[in-house]
């Protein structure tokens, strides 16, 4: 039993890699486009942050108690 084809193999490949070639345009476009509106929600309410010797701080440690969270310690001097 032979399957009548509509298109030759080498014609729907041909075309297969145009529209791969064409999806990932857009993929990319996409991405730079939402990754841009990422940064700017992100950036929304962020504050430039500098710190001096002397200054002092809390800081986000590592636990010792085996828990998978961190915990605030503080305040410590930079």
């Amino acid at each position: 039993m032979f399957m009548n084809l509509s298109k030759p193999v080498d014609k729907y490949l041909c075309d297969l890699k145009s529209r791969l070639e064409s999806a990932v345009c857009y993929a990319k476009e996409h991405a730079g486009n939402v990754q841009v509106d990422y940064v700017a929600h992100y950036n929304l309410r962020s504050k430039n942050k500098q710190f001096f010797e002397g200054d002092q701080v809390i800081v986000l440690a590592p636990d010792n108690s085996g828990k998978l969270c961190n915990r605030w310690c503080g305040p410590a001097t930079v």
